[in-house]
């Protein structure tokens, strides 16, 4: 995925999460199995509201990835459903609150 302009605190997590899901999806659809994410940036910044928020993200000791499941495989990409789909292993700290700058 290439972006052109990255929110690193708010946006960049939501993307990482959402595209690789993606990437999961359109290999399990295609019969094949998801590697890897790349994931090239453009315009990477910081809001200065963001700095401490950032910085408490940068002490926190990251879990282990979760894994996801695909139970189904239909006919037509745009059929599949929340049900067909288990993601596994996920856990999370305590949220951080940051303001939305843009």
């Amino acid at each position: 995925m290439t972006q052109r302009s990255c929110d690193e605190l708010l946006g960049v997590p939501f993307n990482i999460a959402s595209y690789s899901f993606l990437t999961h999806l359109i290999a399990h659809h295609c019969g094949l199995e998801a590697y890897e994410f790349v994931y090239f940036k453009g315009n990477c910044h910081l809001y200065e509201e963001h700095i401490e928020a950032a910085k408490t993200q940068l002490q926190r000791t990251p879990f282990a990835f979760p894994t996801l499941e695909i139970r189904n495989l239909r006919e037509n990409i745009e059929e599949y459903i929340v049900d067909d789909f288990i993601v596994k292993g996920y856990e999370s700290h305590e949220a951080i609150k940051a303001k939305m700058v843009a």
